[in-house]
């Protein structure tokens, strides 16, 4: 009896110090942008899920779900092209999760694996990290390139689009 209530006491003691925050959808936002020689473009989605875990007051792992579909341009002809391109109805979600995670200095290097057009790719992602009324927000920039991720990138004026594609992300975790 006395070893059962000590595994309790040590599996609540572990329990405390861990907590888990869910992406807050009503103010997370990931922005891409693009560049081609006539003109730049963006596009935003505002249907971010996501979980952070934190343990001992730091973030200790990190997964984020967005569809391909919920990114907006404001232009629907943008948009649709953006679908086909990016084969949206095989590939329908971009996935981060981390492997690791540093933090320092308000600062913090999520190392992990990112899935989007079917290719799974390491990236480490640097964000800024800030408390608010019990929300954890972090935001950064990172570029991919689409050669690597197998997308073909659409040419206008015989010119194809930039391969760097540039993200902004802007999570709260609640």
């Amino acid at each position: 009896m006395r070893l059962i209530a000590f595994i309790l006491l040590l599996a609540s003691n572990n329990l405390i110090s861990q907590e888990i925050k869910r992406a807050d959808s009503e103010r997370s936002s990931i922005t891409y942008s693009g560049k081609h020689f006539l003109h730049k473009w963006s596009a935003e989605n505002k249907n971010v899920s996501g979980l952070i875990q934190i343990e001992n007051e730091s973030i200790s792992n990190i997964g984020i779900v967005v569809k391909v579909s919920d990114f907006k341009s404001g232009n629907s002809s943008l948009d649709s092209n953006s679908l086909r391109v990016l084969d949206a109805l095989q590939f329908p979600n971009v996935i981060f999760k981390s492997t690791d995670v540093k933090q320092e200095n308000g600062k913090i290097i999520f190392e992990g694996v990112m899935n989007f057009h079917g290719i799974e790719k390491d990236f480490n992602i640097l964000a800024e990290v800030t408390q608010l009324d019990g929300m954890t927000k972090l935001f950064g920039k990172f570029s991919v390139s689409l050669a690597e991720f197998l997308v073909k990138r659409p040419s206008l004026l015989t010119r194809k689009i930039d391969d760097e594609i540039n993200l902004e992300f802007d999570l709260y975790f609640k």
